[in-house]
């Protein structure tokens, strides 16, 4: 079971249902339905530009500092003079980390570049003026996207990145915890997102198998095991 969930042909085949659950509008719209009431979004645009600097950027920056950390921590390993076998250990997952929280956000903002998929906010459903069309039913109807950059979900990615901490050099408790705080971040993050019409639920599902998928193929590239101390 434990091999099964660290194979990343099992989130790569997750991110393709993201891609079919984004064109079946109904799913979208089910799970949206709580965050537009009488027209108006949970999230009011006037409360973004208040809290944004809390809630929208300074987790982008604490995700950075953390990316930072973890490249200090390679860094170091790489030029140590003396090597230590303790520190050592740490080399690969540190490198691991760098990649996922690194490679995420950016796949996804290439994703997003190339769907075509406007944002709910711009749809005619939620006072938009585009129809509410998937990207898969947009090739199969058109051959060709729209103009929109809306999923998969950007920002709830760096959160879902973190996951990759699972694979520091840490008791088990603590890599369960490292697990979950990224699961949780980029939850919290991506329903910031969902409560502002920026994302349906579907952009932010697929922006975790994104993650996952990129975090257990760079633990094989990089040819490491989660290692559990005691």
């Amino acid at each position: 079971m434990k091999k099964c969930l660290e194979n990343p042909l099992l989130y790569a085949f997750a991110v393709s249902l993201g891609f079919f659950l984004e064109s079946i509008t109904a799913f979208d719209c089910f799970f949206q339905a709580p965050f537009f009431r009488n027209g108006e979004w949970f999230l009011s645009r006037a409360f973004h530009n208040e809290w944004k600097s809390i809630l929208y950027t300074a987790p982008k920056i604490v995700i950075g500092i953390i990316c930072g950390v973890c490249l200090l921590i390679f860094l170091s390993t790489v030029f140590q003079k003396r090597k230590n076998g303790t520190f050592t250990t740490w080399q690969k997952p540190a490198l691991l980390a760098v990649v996922s929280i690194s490679l995420t956000p950016l796949v996804v903002a290439t994703l997003k570049s190339v769907t075509g998929v406007y944002s709910p906010v711009d749809l005619l459903p939620y006072g938009g003026e585009f129809p509410h069309i998937g990207f898969l039913k947009q090739l199969y109807l058109s051959g060709q996207v729209s103009g929109g950059r809306s999923f998969p979900a950007g920002h709830a990615s760096g959160g879902f990145a973190l996951m990759a901490l699972y694979y520091l050099p840490l008791s088990r408790l603590k890599k369960k915890a490292l697990l979950f705080t990224g699961l949780i971040a980029g939850w919290l993050m991506g329903l910031y997102q969902m409560g502002r019409g920026e994302h349906f639920l579907s952009h932010t599902l697929t922006s975790m198998f994104i993650a996952l998928a990129i975090m257990t193929c760079a633990a094989k590239l990089i040819r490491i095991q989660p290692i559990n101390k005691p």
